[in-house]
């Protein structure tokens, strides 16, 4: 069955005690299930921004399902604003993410994301999630397709046989500039998907990665910006 509450999209806003030591003036907190290709894309997205180390912080945590994650992400959110309250200069995280798969197959790690859910309820956490992998993010800045795919492995295949990644290598893939200037399409992609499960029983294949470049984006000097759609599937 589909489960919606993936689907939603939230920002974290927090009341700023000092002002922001960034150029935007506007801080994200980032914790990725993945070690390095979540981070090595996440990266490369923030330095096509212009964005610094100040304005987005990402974490790899040592464990990573969907619960462990968000409670990661709630501990060093509340240990930045102790740190603030006890005079640090640092300035709080304005959002919250938390990235992770929802890997199909694996109905204990679908568990833990449902628990995760709940916590975000109280915790203004914000969800990144891509059915079954990460991996179907970048296949959408490739083409649009909403043929399910069995597992991350498939995703993977994929990408390797039908489209212009044929190097792609879980963990070493580095996006190149031509690859970044798809993001508008990839963009568009994930909420013409989004918009086609609301009438599918299913929500494999899915993203909702996009919402986080879309807060990015929006985060950054307009000059620097993508061209991003106004997608009314947001």
């Amino acid at each position: 069955m589909r489960d919606s509450r993936f689907f939603s999209r939230g920002t974290a806003k927090y009341q700023r005690g000092k002002s922001s030591p960034s150029n935007t003036g506007k801080t994200f907190l980032i914790v990725t299930e993945g070690e390095k290709t979540e981070p090595n894309y996440l990266n490369a997205i923030k330095d096509r921004l212009r964005l610094s180390t100040i304005d987005v912080q990402i974490i790899h945590p040592s464990q990573t399902d969907p619960l462990s994650l968000t409670k990661s992400a709630i501990a060093l959110r509340d240990k930045r604003k102790k740190e603030i309250a006890k005079g640090s200069d640092k300035v709080p995280y304005d959002e919250v993410w938390v990235v992770f798969d929802l890997e199909t197959l694996d109905s204990a790690h679908r568990q833990k994301a449902n628990e995760a859910k709940k916590l975000t309820a109280i915790n203004t956490i914000n969800f990144a999630v891509s059915d079954p992998s990460f991996e179907y993010w970048l296949l959408l800045h490739e083409e649009y397709t909403t043929a399910p795919f069995q597992d991350a492995a498939q995703v993977e295949q994929y990408l390797k046989s039908k489209t212009s990644l044929k190097n792609y290598s879980k963990g070493k893939w580095l996006p190149s500039t031509e690859f970044l200037d798809k993001t508008p399409f990839a963009v568009k992609n994930a909420g013409k998907c989004r918009e086609y499960h609301k009438s599918s029983n299913s929500i494999n294949p899915m993203t909702t990665v996009d919402n986080l470049i879309c807060c990015l984006n929006n985060s950054t000097r307009q000059h620097y910006q993508f061209n991003l759609p106004i997608s009314s599937y947001l």
